[in-house]
């Protein structure tokens, strides 16, 4: 699908919440609002609000409002709340992952510790983890803390094996339990919160945790395979030994013997595209998105799931 086909209909599924992303861009605004005449002022605040006028797609928020509707929870300080903790808890990793990784760029900017170095990097994203725990420390119900305590925990560890399986030639299905612990734990975190805010039953919220784990795999892997679009990025990914699912499936095809040599990056990934690796990845993109489409058949049907299906037929497409 061509780029601006995509956004144009993110914008319309965006739509239906505009008047709670309003409330929220607002309310992260916020937390990085400074007084350039404080001389005590958090230095660090400027070059926060400076990488964050860089918007990401903000889609861990838009899920969050477009559940609630569809719980029937809309009007609830809370719900601010758990979006702006998991959108700063998301942005939190990809500071240190850009740090792990050495990367130059983040959303077509620099990152931050090309700008700066890998220590203000650090202290960026630790900071946002403080923010993080300063709006947790607030909510009325301890699983909606327990439950983001477990996602942190989860997603050092995916990031731990990760770096100790580098230039390891993994299976799909260790990719696919990395993959759930890097990225859908913080979806499950956000939307299991939503079904314990609004006192849902176990059956709605065991639908809201199959969901957000399925739709979490599935998103990462759409990442992954958007890195071939992007030269830098999957340069990067490969000289890193980080083999995502396009990679996996190329080398089972390519290298059964498992002895895999990486003479030219630009020649492994032009082989790739011309292999059944793509096809492959897009399938199992659309086995996820359909599980977690098939999760939400346990939830009344309304204008929000319905646009819920259409996020994730969007990103099938």
């Amino acid at each position: 699908m061509d780029k601006t086909v995509f956004e144009q209909k993110y914008k319309n599924v965006k739509f239906l919440v505009s008047e709670e992303f309003s409330k929220f861009e607002s309310l992260f605004e916020e937390i990085f609002s400074f007084d350039i005449s404080d001389n005590n002022k958090n230095q660090l605040l400027p070059i926060l609000k400076d990488f964050f006028s860089i918007k990401g797609k903000r889609i861990r928020p838009l899920l969050i409002f477009l559940f609630s509707g569809m719980l029937g929870i809309k009007e609830n300080k809370n719900i601010y709340q758990l979006a702006l903790a998991d959108e700063l808890l998301h942005n939190a990793t990809l500071i240190h992952d850009d740090i792990i990784d050495c990367s130059m760029l983040r959303r077509g900017h620099h990152t931050l510790n090309f700008d700066y170095d890998s220590k203000l990097a650090v202290l960026a994203g630790d900071f946002l983890l403080c923010k993080v725990m300063e709006i947790l420390s607030d909510f009325p119900d301890e699983n909606v803390r327990n439950i983001h305590s477990f996602a942190m925990s989860n997603i050092i560890n995916g990031e731990l094996n990760q770096y100790f399986s580098r230039y390891k030639l993994i299976t799909i299905d260790e990719y696919i339990e990395k993959s759930k612990n890097k990225t859908a734990c913080l979806f499950e975190a956000g939307i299991v919160s939503l079904g314990y805010l609004g006192n849902k039953s176990d059956i709605q919220i065991n639908a809201l945790r199959n969901f957000a784990i399925n739709f979490g795999i599935a998103f990462q892997i759409k990442n992954d395979l958007d890195n071939f679009d992007n030269p830098e990025k999957i340069n990067e990914d490969i000289s890193n030994g980080d083999y995502t699912a396009p990679v996996i499936y190329y080398l089972n095809e390519k290298y059964p013997d498992k002895k895999i040599n990486f003479s030219s990056i630009k020649l492994v990934t032009n082989q790739l595209k011309n292999s059944s690796a793509i096809p492959n990845t897009k399938a199992l993109i659309k086995k996820y998105m359909n599980l977690s489409i098939e999760n939400l058949s346990f939830l009344e049907d309304n204008l929000y799931k319905q646009s819920i299906i259409d996020l994730c037929n969007l990103y099938i497409e």
